[in-house]
């Protein structure tokens, strides 16, 4: 038994072995070692595609497998569903060769089978839910033999130092590319920044008294809720300057008797003045002294009155001081809650307008002499891809003095944010235009590779082979960097999925799934 059961596993993989390197798979880009035909491969772009195809060169009368190579440029993923179709277009007319589903997500196999020789235009067309377009691959010839097609292709060494990163590698992980073009770029002054509300753009509502903090009969403030300018958002009870109900008693009762103890002598003074014996003043003075009493007592019941009033209607808002938003924006941040006793002056909420904010950057002590006026600026804040751009006209501010902590100079923005997609607070990496637009080759800051401190990009040569190239950079503008040397107009260099590529350098071996032909 342990006997069959081990030769059935070498068995399989005998049938493994031969299947991966011999027969050409489903993933494989082998084909018949017995055709001695050149091979050909193509490498086009469209603006919602790439294919890379390979086939043996076209003879009349012979089938020329096809590995067709489709990728879906929005996503960098394999086109898993849809039509390829090769066709071969001359003064003959045209032949069209299908695949009507890939073999395997991203690959299709057309055959094609000619009948006529001489020059044609070869054109693959794909078709998939939403996805159209042609790839027009340019002249190729049909010989009539397969000698014809190796004297007209003789065999050149394949390039040096090229990188074989198959499709099968770049399909499964994030990976992209991005064409080289020239593009309007300025001088810029990297720097740091925050987003911030404006000076004018942010209220700190504070407790005018001393008291206890109530709703107003609504649901109490939360974080993130807007609110409009003068909307009530709550209120606060006074606390008098009584500690309780018994010292308030207590002062109405002293205050009573003091009004009748003034009372009976304002009445002996006026007997005795009738009598003439006191003078006048001091029936004045008495007089004088019933009154200050009474005015006493009249202010310590009206503290009484208004002490019972307040712990009776509070939560009504009779005799409480009403707390108002002063301008329209966002609650960020609650600092007491419902019933909490706060001292005059103590934070309670506070409420910026999101809808225009600043960005504070701050430039280097080094830098501010290169800074001059900005030419507007660009900034990146994490969860948004693109840089946002601001005009120069959104400059608010240039500092005049350093900061002696951070040693960097202010430099302050308008940023509109009526979307509210910019939160507060937020950390920015600023770029500052210190100079005029020009034109200059660029690519995206993220195709740069520090490779043992140099700058490197990976340029696709072809679909599946690539090329490290050591570049030379100047200026650094809205997520680009300008490349005086090491790339030309047209080519396209890996963006996302570089750090993969580069081991694949470094290893010097062809992947599993090799391109014999």
């Amino acid at each position: 038994m342990k006997r069959l059961i081990t030769l059935l596993i070498l068995g399989l993989l005998a049938s493994c072995h031969s299947h991966s390197h011999d027969g050409g798979d489903d993933h494989g880009h082998a084909r018949d070692p017995a055709d001695e035909r050149p091979a050909l491969s193509f490498t086009h772009w469209t603006d919602a595609s790439e294919l890379f195809i390979e086939l043996p060169a076209l003879v009349r009368g012979q089938e020329s497998p096809c590995a067709a190579h489709v990728t879906k440029l929005d996503s960098f993923a394999a086109l898993a569903e849809g039509r390829v179709t090769v066709v071969l277009r001359g003064d003959s007319g045209e032949e069209r060769f299908d695949s009507q589903a890939p073999t395997v997500p991203g690959i299709f196999r057309p055959v094609a089978r000619p009948t006529t020789t001489g020059k044609r235009r070869l054109v693959v067309e794909v078709r998939a839910p939403g996805l159209t377009a042609d790839h027009d691959l340019g002249e190729v010839t049909v010989f009539e033999s397969v000698a014809a097609a190796r004297a007209a292709n003789p065999e050149e060494p394949e390039a040096p130092g090229r990188i074989p990163f198959l499709k099968e590698q770049q399909w499964p992980i994030e990976f992209g590319t991005s064409l080289v073009t020239e593009r309007a770029m300025r001088p810029t002054l990297r720097a740091t920044g925050s987003v911030v509300p404006r000076s004018d753009g942010e209220v700190v509502i504070t407790a005018p008294v001393a008291g206890r903090v109530a709703t107003s009969g609504r649901a109490f403030p939360r974080l993130g809720e807007r609110v409009a300018a003068n909307d009530l958002l709550g209120v606060l009870a006074p606390r008098l300057e009584a500690a309780d109900l018994a010292s308030l008693d207590l002062a109405v009762t002293s205050a009573n008797l003091e009004l009748r103890f003034a009372e009976r002598e304002r009445q002996r003074l006026e007997g005795l003045r009738g009598e003439g014996a006191v003078p006048e003043r001091r029936v004045q003075d008495a007089v004088h002294a019933a009154e200050a009493a009474q005015a006493a007592l009249a202010t310590a019941q009206r503290r009484l009155d208004q002490f019972r009033r307040v712990q009776q209607t509070a939560g009504r808002g009779e005799g409480t001081v009403q707390l108002r938003a002063p301008l329209s924006g966002v609650i960020t941040e609650v600092l007491v809650a419902p019933g909490a006793f706060v001292e005059a002056g103590a934070p309670l909420l506070r409420v910026p307008d999101l809808t225009q904010l600043w960005l504070e950057a701050r430039v280097p002590e080094v830098d501010v002499a290169r800074l001059g006026t900005p030419h507007g600026a660009s900034f990146f804040v994490e969860g948004i891809d693109e840089a946002i751009e601001l005009p120069p006209d959104a400059l608010v501010a240039r500092g005049g003095r350093i900061d002696p902590r951070t040693q960097t100079l202010p430099v302050i923005f308008a940023v509109d944010n009526a979307s509210g997609r910019l939160p507060v607070g937020a950390f920015a990496r600023v770029h500052l235009g210190t100079g005029e637009e020009r034109r200059a080759l660029a690519v995206p800051e993220s195709a740069l590779v520090d490779d043992s401190g140099i700058f490197v990009v990976f340029v696709q040569a072809s679909g599946e082979s690539f090329e490290r190239r050591v570049v030379r950079l100047g200026a650094r503008d809205r997520g680009f960097v300008e490349v005086l040397s090491g790339v030309r107009s047209g080519e396209h260099v890996v963006t996302r999925g570089a750090w993969s590529v580069k081991p694949a350098a470094s290893s010097g071996s062809v992947p599993a799934h090799g391109h014999s032909h």
